[in-house]
Order: C-alpha cells, then sequence, then structure tokens
C-alpha cells in the first residue's frame, strides 16, 4: 500500500479527474454529471484510496508505472479482495470468540463489525470506517482508514481473544469483577483488566 501524498506524487490532477468524472456518472446513474463539492472530493478520496492499494511500486520496477486508471481499477480489485478476507477472518472469529459479560466488547464485536460490512461501500466511500469501534484496542494505527483500519482493529481484538483463552472463563470474569463489581457496563480493555490483576 502507497500513501496519499505518493498517490498525489504519481499522478495528475488530469490523470485523476476522469476517474472521478466516471464515479460521479456511476453514482448518478448517469442523470447528472454534478455532484456537490463535497462528493466529488469524497470521490477523489475514494481515488486515491483504491489506487494506494494497487502494487504500482512492483509493477513499475518490470513494466512502467501503471496509469492511473488501471492503478485505480486494480487498486479497487484490491480493497474489494481485502474486505472479503476480513469477513471470512470475523467469520473465524466468531466461532471462538467470548465477551465475557462485558456489553460493550459484545455490540462492538457481534454488532458493529457486522454492521461494516453491511454498510461498507468500497467504491464510492472505501476510506471511510463508518463504526466507532467503542471497544478499545491496543497498538491500533490511528492513521488507518477505510478496511484496513478495521482489518487491523479486528487483528488486535483476534490476538486478545487468544491471548485470554489461556485462562478459564471464570477466571477472567472473576479479575474482571474484582475490578469493577459492574464491568459489564464498563468501557475498558478485558485483556488489559486481566493482565492487571
Amino acid at each position: 500500500m502507497i500513501s496519499k501524498s505518493d498517490v498525489i506524487s504519481l499522478y495528475s490532477m488530469e490523470e485523476l479527474i476522469p476517474i472521478v468524472a466516471k464515479l460521479t456518472e456511476e453514482f448518478t446513474a448517469k442523470e447528472s454529471s454534478s455532484v456537490t463539492y463535497e462528493r466529488a472530493r469524497q470521490f477523489m478520496e475514494a481515488v486515491i484510496y483504491c489506487i494506494g492499494h494497487a502494487p504500482n511500486g512492483d509493477h513499475a520496477v518490470t513494466a512502467g508505472p501503471l496509469s492511473a486508471k488501471v492503478a485505480y481499477e486494480i487498486g479497487y480489485t484490491a480493497v474489494v479482495e481485502k474486505v472479503r478476507k476480513t469477513i471470512e477472518r470475523y467469520n473465524e472469529l466468531m466461532k471462538f470468540f467470548e465477551h465475557y459479560g462485558n456489553r460493550n466488547y459484545r455490540d462492538t464485536v457481534e454488532k458493529a463489525l457486522p454492521g461494516f460490512f453491511l454498510y461498507y461501500d468500497a467504491k464510492f466511500a472505501p476510506m471511510d470506517h463508518i463504526i466507532t469501534m467503542d471497544y478499545p484496542v491496543f497498538g491500533l494505527d490511528m492513521d488507518l482508514e477505510g478496511i484496513d483500519r478495521i482489518c487491523a482493529y479486528m487483528d488486535a481484538i483476534w490476538e486478545e481473544q487468544i491471548y485470554l483463552r489461556q485462562f478459564p472463563r471464570e477466571e477472567v470474569i472473576g479479575r474482571l469483577r474484582s475490578f469493577h463489581p459492574h464491568y459489564e457496563r464498563e468501557y475498558f480493555n478485558v485483556r488489559e483488566i486481566v493482565q492487571n490483576n
């Protein structure tokens, strides 16, 4: 993945604007060629985000740099594929996920994450991550956007679940309850509490 600034330095606005225009046509079902400034800006961000997912650097070594249009198409396909793989990983996580009675943990993983997959728009807003990710995890790169942030967030939860499985469920709940008698309603990281109590 390449950064936004690298995408902007690789491609001129003249190369990016036709892709934005095509997205505008798709968005308006070809009934209009104009959208609000905010929407046009959103589409430009979508194009840059997708291009950032194209393996441009590898391709440039062997065959020269990709055109913006080709880089966008390859990047968009890569984003869609990352969503598919992240859904598969989520389904695997749900086979062993345990919230230990903490409502925020449960709601975030069992409701918010499926909501992300339901409403994520890889075409027109791939840089949005939609959900607030109320359950706190550690080590999450807050500069990540869209599916990249969700994927990293899920990886953190996956690692946390693997760690917590070392302990019997009752022991985890006991440590949580000794930390706070009403731990079920609290917004804290379960692993941190277990490690420190």
